[in-house]
């Protein structure tokens, strides 16, 4: 590489973090104002699971819908790094959202390229259309070769029948972007949630602060936005890597609340940060967090880059940075002493988005075993 082609590629990289701080920055600033601690409590304990002023407000203000819908169809057309840092600020505050699933599934119909992918899109940046994807299954789980979802061609329509489990606010979105198997293969299909034929019941899971829905689909109308397989991979591959992303900006938020307390809190007359073992608890911990977000963030840019690499690095960053929240989770609850275990403080709330970002699109055990056959070391 030239000089000058290197000072370029610098150049280039330092405006793009320039530019993702800015947008971290606006981000924060909204929903330190529109998304605190009490106002994610109520959205996760109301109906329908998140805040449909606050979704309206990102879509209307920061046009967050629009994001990455390409230019073509009316929206900013930015790529998967800014995504990542959106997803970031809303990881960090646990906030309820359908954003994660609409962003992935707006960045998946894009690469989709046909004319019903692009209708979509055209919806998601005009009308802030919220998106669900729905892949696992009750008998497959999260394997989408083992897809039991039916879709039959009737005339220059499609229809679904099947189950769906563990669908992220599917009961409250406007689309569903459902994995389904045709007589040609597995394939995308873009179902209107309150179709004939689409049966959402909601769920209460174990993280209070992401309803889950089962979906039963009875002769279902769809759109065919994708045919082949290669849709289904980047929606799995895509889905891990925001995963890990909220997981990484949690743990740190995690981290930070804790020393924050360690600083304020005295013990025999001192603050209990200035106690040797504690210290060494939050260094280690710091350690972890710090290795959680570069293993993101190398998945992102690999996203971004559209990099074949991603099949093995996303369902590595979503084990890695799962499992640096559950530890950061586990330790501010500790840290944080007799207050820490109570249902008024957020620390069992991270605790809870941890454990679920541990299963959801795979275990560990699951996606450790895909690593290694991706990377050669088993069959």
């Amino acid at each position: 590489m030239t000089t000058s082609a290197t000072t370029s590629s610098a150049t280039s990289i330092a405006s793009q973090d320039t530019e993702l701080r800015e947008m971290r920055r606006t981000v924060a600033g909204f929903l330190d104002r529109h998304a605190d601690p009490a106002r994610v409590r109520q959205a996760m304990a109301g109906e329908p699971g998140y805040d449909p002023v606050l979704w309206r407000r990102g879509v209307d203000e920061l046009g967050l819908g629009a994001l990455l819908v390409p230019a073509r169809c009316g929206g900013l057309g930015l790529d998967f790094t800014a995504a990542a840092a959106v997803l970031e600020e809303f990881g960090r505050r646990l906030v309820p959202s359908p954003l994660p699933a609409t962003l992935v599934a707006t960045a998946v119909l894009d690469a989709c390229g046909t004319p019903a992918a692009d209708a979509l899109l055209a919806r998601i940046a005009e009308d802030g259309v919220s998106v669900a994807v729905a892949v696992a299954e009750p008998e497959a789980g999260w394997t989408t070769g083992s897809t039991a979802t039916t879709a039959t061609a009737d005339g220059e329509r499609w229809v679904l029948r099947g189950a769906k489990h563990h669908v992220v606010h599917g009961a409250a979105v406007d689309v569903l972007l459902v994995v389904a198997r045709a007589d040609a293969g597995i394939g995308l299909y873009a179902v209107p949630a309150d179709a004939p034929g689409v049966l959402r019941s909601s769920r209460v899971a174990l993280d209070q602060t992401r309803r889950l829905a089962e979906i039963d689909l009875h002769e279902a109308d769809a759109v065919q936005v994708s045919a082949g397989p290669d849709a289904v991979d980047l929606l799995t591959d895509l889905m891990l890597t925001a995963l890990a992303v909220e997981s990484a900006a949690a743990a740190k938020a995690c981290l930070a609340g804790a020393v924050e307390y360690l600083e304020v809190r005295h013990q025999f007359g001192r603050p209990l940060g200035s106690f040797q073992a504690l210290k060494h608890r939050c260094a280690d911990l710091a350690v972890t967090v710090e290795g959680a977000l570069s293993t993101a963030w190398y998945a992102v840019r690999a996203a971004a880059a559209g990099s074949e690499e991603l099949h093995l690095v996303a369902p590595l960053a979503r084990v890695v940075c799962a499992d640096a929240l559950m530890q950061a989770a586990a330790e501010s609850v500790q840290l944080h002493g007799g207050i820490g275990f109570t249902f008024e403080h957020d620390a069992h709330l991270y605790l809870k988005r941890g454990k679920a970002n541990q299963l959801l699109f795979g275990s560990g055990p699951e996606l450790r075993r895909r690593v290694g056959r991706l990377a050669g070391l088993q069959p």
